[in-house]
């Protein structure tokens, strides 16, 4: 089996888990433990504060390894993201503020200092730049690559079903119900998973875009993307 065919594999039985373990953590657990495990601090949100953070140092290696091809503001912008996506989920902003800065309630209550407001709102606009960058760029890239059943590309559509799935729990009635909140912890956790897994399965596509000769890749040979390559040059 192929490592690609392996890697999405994977990511399919991290799916196929989901709906067996919300059920496992609703119907099977005692209900203390169920209960505190998709609290704020329970051990659901741990899980996904691990493999966030994970994401983001797999995505400093990217920025700091010579021996991946990567681009260092994508891996910059991608790593800011994941970083802010790891503040949101960890709830920083009630160690900071009385209102989620990402609410526009926040900036216009009189209670919050000036210098909250400002700094808020440079983070979020730096977060919207390199948002937009990411869209603009590679929009059209990802999707084709999800056609082609790229893994990490498979894993991050993997993981914008989920959060989905998540947000719909949060905005509707099931919030107020057990089963509810189960399901929308467990898709935020298992979302953070996708995350971590795109970012690791990304590193061998990568590595094999490094430039062999003339600015041909090995991926570029993969995929046959050219009608024709030139040869490199005979050996002195």
């Amino acid at each position: 089996m192929s490592n690609g065919r392996t890697a999405n594999l994977i990511n399919f039985l991290f799916l196929a888990l989901l709906p067996i373990y919300i059920g496992v953590h609703t119907y099977l657990l005692p209900p203390t433990i169920s209960g505190s495990g998709i609290a704020d601090a329970g051990f659901v949100s741990i899980i996904t504060l691990t493999f966030l953070g994970c994401a983001f140092v797999v995505l400093l290696t990217l920025i700091v390894n010579p021996h991946i091809a990567s681009s260092k503001l994508t891996a910059i912008a991608t790593a800011y993201v994941v970083l802010i996506y790891f503040l949101r989920e960890a709830d920083l902003h009630r160690l900071l503020t009385v209102e989620h800065v990402t609410r526009g309630k926040f900036y216009t209550m009189a209670s919050v200092p000036m210098w909250q407001k400002i700094i808020a709102g440079l983070i979020f606009l730096i977060l919207a730049v390199f948002i937009l960058y990411l869209l603009a760029r590679y929009t059209r890239t990802i999707w084709q690559e999800i056609l082609d059943l790229e893994p990490w590309a498979v894993a991050l559509a993997l993981w914008l079903v989920v959060l989905a799935i998540s947000q719909l729990c949060d905005k509707s009635g099931l919030n107020h119900t057990h089963i509810g909140r189960v399901i929308e912890e467990c898709c935020e956790c298992w979302a953070a998973i996708f995350i971590f897994l795109a970012t690791i399965q990304i590193i061998p596509t990568l590595k094999k875009r490094k430039p062999l000769y003339y600015g041909v890749t090995a991926y570029d040979v993969m995929r046959n993307r050219q009608s024709k390559f030139p040869q490199p040059p005979p050996m002195a």
